[in-house]
């Protein structure tokens, strides 16, 4: 008895660790792999709602631990949140447990990963913080393996781990029919050979192989910040003094980034860019900035894209979150209002306007540009489809910066553009289409707050560009197959 209350607590133990691991901030590949093997596993060993509600808790845990990193965010919203997600993750453990006693058959693996990726499919088309949270994001080490979202997209992923979980558990409950266990094992071989056989080949065999340009993207430097006081400028007593100062300060501003654009120019960059929102304007100096941006286009023959907040005090919606481009001829070609604002902290501030990505053809391939946490949005990214080059001006905060640039060479890879995230208060990189790392900065330690990469100026078409989510749709249909299936054999077994 002792002996077995031990056993159970070192294993709620080990199943606790894994799970704060198991994806988030402090994310460990294949611990999530072993959390969902583990918990699969203890669920099954319960009653139907006991099991449920063990699934409920672990994942609620391991998604409070590994998420807890938005500090503007109120404590009750943050909980609120949680509970949500382990709602919606657990489900697929609950219609795990209607299938019990069918659970010797190896067609019953395929119900539980079918349902966690139908049921991750659901519950991200309606999250407001995008794809935060997808088991697919654990895997971001993995390189060779995440090329498979080039096909399938995020639930492939999932439904591997998935499976694997389902499989070993299908292992274990019938490791005394080796014979089966052989052809179970064998099959789910095949399928993650074949998938990492496909990975090394796509990384060895269709890597880039371009002729590259050299792209300067610049964040601004810290003591230059600017904070502007909006209901300052909409007070009759205060307003003149207000914009006195806001001007003073956000010319100084402004005026860096234009100058250290013109070096990276002369230093040999085709194409300069600023990080999100890092030149700041009131709206009625807004053009002057335009024209200035313009004339440095041209006379350095360079594309300038510039990231500006734009305040617009008459407005109560004061921001207008703004990525410009001027091409080599001081043109405006793209235009683009930041698609998805974050909710909380910038949504209620912003002013939106519904351009779409834009995308212009250049001597070096195809550009377009999206705003940060637009990249958090697979469906919404999926309008950048068919280019070269993706110029992403962002911005985070120190606690989510490494999982927030991590989550973006997935859309490179899924869509098959060579990407540039510069990231004020955050981590910088670009990829190319294969997600691999060409440069990167740490905003907090470097004091130049300028990352220069020598990108590919062709990007690839990938067979998910084309045929978008369609792997949640066969998850969908294997899942019914599999439950008639199912069905019939019980029926013949009743009738014979």
């Amino acid at each position: 008895m002792k002996a077995s209350i031990i056993k159970k607590t070192l294993f709620v133990l080990i199943l606790l660790l894994f799970s704060v691991f198991s994806n988030g901030q402090y994310v460990v590949f294949f611990a999530i792999w072993i959390f969902t093997t583990m918990l699969l596993f203890a669920v099954r060993k319960l009653p139907r709602w006991q099991g449920f509600l063990l699934a409920f808790l672990f994942i609620s845990i391991s998604y409070y631990i590994g998420f807890d990193f938005v500090p503007f965010l109120p404590l009750i919203v943050s909980i609120i949140v949680t509970l949500i997600f382990g709602l919606f993750a657990s489900l697929p453990y609950l219609i795990d447990s209607f299938f019990s006693k069918k659970r010797k058959s190896f067609l019953s693996t395929l119900i539980f990963p079918c349902s966690v990726v139908l049921i991750e499919y659901g519950y991200h088309q309606f999250n407001q913080y995008g794809t935060f949270g997808h088991f697919a994001y654990s895997q971001q080490s993995q390189l060779i393996f995440l090329q498979s979202i080039s096909i399938f997209g995020l639930g492939y992923i999932t439904f591997l781990i998935a499976w694997f979980a389902s499989v070993s558990n299908w292992i274990y409950e019938q490791r005394n029919e080796w014979g089966n266990v052989k052809k179970g094992a064998l099959i789910y071989s095949i399928v993650l050979g074949l998938t990492f056989s496909y990975g090394g080949y796509r990384l060895q065999f269709q890597k880039p192989n371009s002729e590259t340009i050299r792209i300067a993207s610049i964040s601004a430097l810290d003591s230059l910040n600017v904070s502007v006081d909006a209901q300052g400028l909409n007070n009759k007593e205060t307003e003149n003094d207000v914009k006195i100062e806001t001007r003073k300060n956000t010319t100084k501003l402004n005026q860096n980034l234009f100058d250290r654009s013109i070096t990276e120019a002369k230093a040999g960059a085709k194409v300069v860019f600023w990080a999100e929102g890092n030149g700041v304007i009131l709206k009625e100096d807004e053009n002057e900035l335009y024209k200035k941006a313009s004339v440095i286009a041209s006379e350095q023959n360079i594309y300038l894209g510039i990231g500006v907040a734009v305040i617009d005090p008459a407005n109560r919606k004061f921001l207008e979150n703004k990525f410009v481009l001027f091409d080599k001829d001081g043109r405006k070609v793209i235009d683009y209002w930041k698609g998805i604002s974050v909710p909380g902290v910038e949504a209620p501030i912003s002013n939106n306007k519904a351009t779409g990505i834009q995308k212009i053809e250049t001597d070096y391939g195809t550009i377009a540009g999206v705003i940060c946490f637009d990249l958090d949005f697979p469906n919404y990214l999926k309008g950048a489809s068919g280019s070269d080059i993706l110029l992403a001006p962002s911005n985070d905060w120190k606690e989510v910066a490494q999982i927030h640039t991590d989550m973006s060479k997935f859309r490179a890879i899924e869509l098959g553009f060579n990407l540039i995230r510069q990231t004020s208060n955050g981590l910088s990189i670009g990829t190319d289409y294969t997600g691999k790392v060409i440069s990167e900065m740490d905003h907090f330690t470097d004091s130049g707050k300028i990352m220069i990469t020598q990108i590919p100026t062709k990007g690839t078409k990938t067979i998910y560009s084309m045929i978008g989510d369609s792997f949640i749709v066969f998850c969908l249909l294997l899942l019914i197959l599999v439950i008639v299936v199912l069905r019939k054999k019980k029926s013949g077994i009743v009738n014979s």
